[in-house]
């Protein structure tokens, strides 16, 4: 059975919060709220620190955004596991970063229909003008694209991203190159489509 053992107080947990958002605002992990963390995850035999794991990891990555490979470093030694067996959950689920993302967030459609209608134009761009594949951030650290192979249900609007909290659909490279600019420029692009459904404004 999974365990963990609850924090000492409402304020203790606040207080990690807190210094996990200073210290992810740095772009940085603090490595001393990660011991913090993992010392609330008190397996009673191996079999049960194995099982918690994940917990440690999912933790870790809500806190920060990501999961160094520092503070890997530090899961696989309070859970007596390799930091090996770290690296390969971590590389495995794709919910996982082992670097921080940017300051926006990119997901690029590359199902079915977007890739008829264009997508690996797109995910081509991506690596010629960009220098990023998937799950990479552009050098100054304000986008990361995550390039979805599955179905995220715009197929009328294909090809097309979610970034952020809005939707753009019929992306040409030009449009898909216009919309990354005004990203980088720290401008906002116009709101095209919101919602999980691409409804139109």
């Amino acid at each position: 059975m999974l365990s963990r053992a609850p924090l000492a107080s409402d304020q203790t947990g606040a207080q990690v919060s807190q210094t996990a958002e200073r210290a992810a605002t740095d772009g940085e992990i603090d490595l001393a709220v990660v011991r913090q963390i993992m010392s609330h995850f008190t397996p009673q035999d191996y079999q049960e620190a194995q099982e918690l794991i994940l917990s440690a990891l999912q933790e870790i990555n809500e806190h920060f955004g990501y999961v160094s490979l520092e503070a890997a470093e530090i899961v696989a030694e309070h859970l007596a596991t390799t930091a090996n067996r770290i690296y390969g959950l971590l590389t495995f689920y794709a919910d996982f970063r082992t670097e921080p993302r940017g300051n926006h967030f990119m997901l690029l459609c590359h199902g079915m229909s977007c890739y008829v209608m264009g997508s690996q134009r797109l995910v081509q761009e991506l690596a010629d003008r960009y220098g990023i594949g998937d799950g990479g951030t552009t050098r100054d650290g304000e986008l990361t694209v995550q390039v979805v192979n599955g179905c995220l249900g715009v197929c009328d609007r294909a090809p097309f991203v979610k970034l952020d909290d809005d939707y753009y659909g019929n992306l040409t490279t030009e449009s898909f190159n216009e919309l990354i600019q005004r990203v980088i420029a720290g401008g906002r692009p116009a709101q095209e489509h919101h919602g999980h459904d691409g409804s139109a404004d």
